[in-house]
């Protein structure tokens, strides 16, 4: 009895059953692959930043962040920045300053360390004119490091100020410890009772 065949229009040739059940092996390898490494569940997040984040310093500010896996990061900041350009050196005439958020890159750095750098846009309302008005760009530089499990983070946070040319304001603000919480997928009809929220340990005084 010879070997059962099955034509194949596109190439011209007739495919045996062998080489169709290799072809199928062959394809469905790369979806296994890539369920293996599955950011949520997977073993690659113990040491992998991608996925969505709950951050806090550990005042009432929090901020999510999202790091993606093809090296691109967005954070968006509770409220976003609205404030008097007064109290800021120079002035400018504006109304409250509002704040896009922030957009980025990251890389690893090391096992289950990684860096970032994001640019946030500024502007107010010249009220005068009733236009939007550039007042200077923000630029964020985070250094990280996830724990044991790879659901939470160590931040150090480092903020500098930029006008429209480009050119450094004043020197950056001192550096910012944060934490972070992975935000957990939840499958429907399960639905959890209580949210990861990050809680920072207050530091210790001075002796």
């Amino acid at each position: 009895m010879g070997k059962l065949s099955i034509d194949n229009r596109y190439f011209g040739k007739r495919l045996t059953v062998t080489s169709v059940l290799l072809l199928a092996l062959a394809t469905a390898a790369p979806l296994l692959k890539a369920q293996d490494w599955d950011q949520i569940n997977g073993r690659d997040k113990v040491h992998d930043p991608t996925g969505a984040w709950l951050i806090t310093a550990g005042g009432d500010q929090l901020t999510l962040i999202t790091f993606h896996r093809g090296g691109t990061v967005m954070e968006d900041v509770q409220g976003e920045s609205a404030f008097d350009p007064a109290s800021v050196n120079p002035p400018k005439p504006l109304g409250n300053i509002q704040t896009s958020p922030q957009h980025g890159v990251w890389q690893k750095t090391g096992w289950k360390t990684f860096a970032a750098t994001l640019i946030a846009i500024q502007s107010g309302v010249d009220a005068e004119h009733f236009i939007n008005v550039f007042f200077r760009f923000d630029k964020l530089q985070y250094t990280g490091k996830l724990t044991e499990s790879g659901d939470q983070m160590d931040l150090t946070l480092v903020e500098s100020n930029y006008d429209e040319n480009g050119h450094q304001i004043r020197p950056p603000d001192p550096p910012i410890n944060l934490r972070g919480v992975r935000v957990p997928l939840e499958i429907l009809p399960q639905t959890g009772t209580t949210l990861p929220v990050p809680v920072v340990s207050p530091t210790p005084a001075a002796a």
